[in-house]
C-alpha cells in the first residue's frame, strides 16, 4: 500500500518556496515610502507649478508699493526654494537683499541677510554663513527674526561641531551653539511650535533622550505643524531613538520624515540617508542601496557639498555589498537549476513506485478472486476481507488520483520554473559579458515573486477542486445556511477553505500549513477556530467529518 506520508513529502516540496512573514508597522511604512518614491516626479511637478504661479505675481516698478510687493513675492519664492535648490534659493535671497536696500529699511535689510545665511548653511558653506550672520544688525530685527537669527547661528555652530570630528573644536562649537540656542529659546513663545522644536534640539545636543523624545512627540501632536516641521521633528526623534537603541522606532520616524520630505519636495534632507544607513546595518541591503541612491540624487539636486561628502562615504560600502549579493544570486541560480533537476528525477522514481504498487494490488485482487471460487465455506470471512480491500482500494484510488493530478501540476510548474531560471541566467550571463553591472542590479531589484506565488495558489485551488469537485457543497453541509461559503465560478478558494483543503489532503501540522500559505501559525489557528465555531458540528468531530469528503 502506498503510504500517505510520501504524498505529504511531495506536497510540502511543491510549496517549499513559501515563507512565513508577518508584516510589521515599520514594513508598512517602508512600503508606503516606496510607493511615495514612485510618485516623486508628480510631487516635483506640483512644486514647480506652485513656483511658476508665485513668479507670475511679480509686480514691476520702483516705487515703494511695488518694491514691497516684489519683496513679499521674493520671500515666498525663497521659502519654496530654501530646502529645494540652493542656487535658486541663494539667487532669491540676493534679490531680497537688493530690494531691501532699495526700500532703505534696516529691519528688512537684516532680515534678508538672515534668510541668505540659512541657504549658505544648508549648502555647507559655514564660513560664508557666519560672515553673513555677523554682518546683521540684530537690534533692528523683529522678535520673530531674532529667534530665526539665533536659531541659525546655533545650528551653524552645531553643524561645524559635527563636521569637524575633532573633540577640542567640537566641544568649543557646541558651547557657542548652546549659547545662541538659549537666546532663541528666551525670545520664543512657550509651547509654540518653534519653541518645542528648539527645546527638542537643546535636549538632543546634550543627549537628554527622555526629555527630547517627549518634546518632539508633543510637537508632532500639534495640529499647527507644517510638513517641513513634521519632517524635522520626525528626523530628530529617530536620532534620539537610535541613541536609545530602539531601532524599530528610529526606522518608523525616519520613514515618516522621508515620506514628508518627498511629498513637500524637500531636497536638503538627511532622513532617507540615515534610513539607508540603519537598514544597511540590519542587513536590508536592497532597500538600503535604493534609498542611498535617492539621498545622493537629492544632495546633487540641492547642491549641498557636505551632504555629498557624507553620502560619498556611505555609498561605496552599500554598493559593494549589493554587488556581492548579485554575484551570490548568480551562484544560487545555478544551484537552483541543479536542485530542480534532482527533484524531477525523484518525481519520476516516485511515479515508478506508484505503478509497481498498483500492479501488486491487481495481483492481490486476482488471488482473492480465485480463493473465493475454491473456498465456498469461507464466504463470510471473504466478504469481510473484500469489504476491507474495497476500503483500501478506494483510499488507494483517491491517493493515486491526488498524486497523478499533483504530479502533473508539479511537472508543469517545475518545467516553467526551469525555463524562467534559464532565461534569467542567460540574461545575467549576457549582461556580465557586456559588463552592464547596473542592468544586473536593476534586474535583481525588480524581481517580484508575488505573481508566481499567487499563480501557485490558484493552480492548487483548481487542481484540488478537480479532484474534489463536491468539496465546497459537502463542506458547506457542515454549516447552517447563513454561515455557508459562497464562491464565484472563476474565483480561487478563500483562505479558510484552502486551510481545510490542505487538512483534507492529510497536512494537519499547523506550522506546515502556515509555511505553505505564507501566514503566521497564530493566524492559521485563528482561521481554524473561527470556522469550527460557526459549524453545526462539534469542534472535536469537525475534522473527522471533513475527512469523509470523497474525491472523484
Amino acid at each position: 500500500m502506498i503510504k500517505k506520508s510520501k504524498f505529504l513529502v511531495l506536497f510540502v516540496i511543491l510549496f517549499s518556496f513559501s515563507t512565513v512573514y508577518a508584516e510589521t508597522p515599520v514594513d508598512s511604512l517602508l512600503e508606503e515610502l516606496d510607493q511615495t518614491l514612485e510618485k516623486r516626479e508628480d510631487f516635483l511637478k506640483k512644486k514647480q507649478e506652485r513656483i511658476i504661479a508665485i513668479k507670475k505675481q511679480f509686480v514691476a516698478g520702483e516705487d515703494k508699493a511695488a518694491l514691497e510687493a516684489q519683496y513679499a513675492t521674493s520671500v515666498q519664492l525663497f521659502e519654496e526654494y530654501k530646502s529645494f535648490i540652493y542656487d535658486s534659493a541663494f539667487s532669491y535671497g540676493r534679490i531680497l537683499l537688493q530690494t531691501a536696500y532699495k526700500l532703505k529699511e534696516e529691519p528688512v535689510i537684516n532680515d534678508a541677510k538672515v534668510k541668505i545665511s540659512f541657504t549658505l548653511l544648508s549648502a555647507g558653506m559655514f564660513k560664508e554663513a557666519l560672515d553673513t550672520l555677523n554682518s546683521v544688525k540684530v537690534e533692528t530685527l523683529t522678535k520673530d527674526s531674532k529667534v530665526e537669527y539665533y536659531a541659525i547661528l546655533a545650528r551653524t555652530y552645531y553643524d561645524l561641531a559635527d563636521y569637524s570630528h575633532d573633540h577640542f573644536f567640537s566641544e568649543r562649537y557646541d558651547k557657542i551653539g548652546n549659547g545662541y540656542l538659549q537666546k532663541a529659546l528666551d525670545l520664543s513663545e512657550p509651547n509654540s511650535i518653534r519653541f518645542l522644536l528648539l527645546k527638542g534640539l537643546e535636549y538632543m545636543r546634550v543627549k537628554d533622550i527622555k526629555h527630547g523624545i517627549l518634546t518632539f512627540e508633543k510637537a508632532l501632536q500639534d495640529t499647527r505643524l507644517t510638513k517641513p516641521e513634521m519632517a524635522i521633528a520626525s528626523s530628530s526623534l529617530s536620532y534620539l531613538y537610535r541613541l536609545d537603541h530602539n531601532l524599530e522606532k528610529a526606522k518608523t520616524f525616519l520613514a515618516k520624515a522621508a515620506i514628508a520630505d518627498i511629498i513637500y519636495s524637500i531636497r536638503e534632507t538627511v532622513a532617507i540617508r540615515d534610513l539607508a544607513e540603519v537598514l544597511y546595518e540590519e542587513g536590508n541591503i536592497e532597500r538600503s542601496y535604493k534609498y542611498v541612491k535617492v539621498a545622493l540624487e537629492d544632495a546633487y539636486f540641492y547642491g549641498a557639498k557636505h551632504r555629498k561628502i557624507q553620502i560619498a562615504n556611505l555609498l561605496p560600502i552599500i554598493e559593494g555589498t549589493q554587488l556581492k549579493i548579485v554575484e551570490g544570486q548568480k551562484s544560487d541560480l545555478f544551484y537552483y537549476s541543479i536542485t530542480a533537476t534532482i527533484l524531477i528525477i525523484f518525481i519520476i522514481l516516485f511515479a515508478i513506485i506508484i505503478y509497481r504498487q498498483y500492479r501488486k494490488l491487481d495481483v492481490a485482487k486476482l488471488d482473492l478472486t480465485l480463493s473465493h471460487q475454491n473456498l465456498e465455506k469461507t464466504n463470510t470471512q471473504l466478504a469481510e476481507v473484500n469489504s476491507k480491500l474495497g476500503d483500501i482500494n478506494s483510499k488507494l484510488e483517491d491517493a493515486n488520483k491526488i498524486k497523478e493530478e499533483y504530479i502533473g501540476s508539479f511537472f508543469k510548474i517545475i518545467s516553467e520554473g526551469i525555463e524562467k531560471i534559464e532565461k534569467f541566467k542567460n540574461t545575467i550571463d549576457r549582461k556580465i559579458s557586456q559588463k552592464k553591472i547596473e542592468d544586473i542590479k536593476d534586474l535583481v531589484n525588480n524581481m517580484n515573486l508575488k505573481p508566481e506565488r499567487e499563480q501557485l495558489y490558484l493552480t492548487f485551488d483548481r487542481t484540488f477542486l478537480k479532484i474534489f469537485p463536491g468539496f465546497i457543497d459537502q463542506f458547506n453541509a457542515l454549516f447552517s445556511a447563513e454561515e455557508q461559503f459562497v464562491i464565484g465560478e472563476k474565483q480561487g478558494l478563500p483562505t479558510e477553505l484552502r486551510i481545510f483543503a490542505l487538512i483534507r489532503l492529510g497536512i494537519t501540522d499547523t506550522e506546515k500549513i502556515a509555511g505553505i500559505l505564507d501566514y503566521s501559525v497564530n493566524t492559521i489557528y485563528t482561521y481554524k477556530t473561527r470556522v469550527k465555531n460557526k459549524s453545526i458540528i462539534e469542534n472535536e468531530r469537525f475534522e473527522e467529518e471533513l475527512m469523509k469528503i470523497k474525491a472523484i
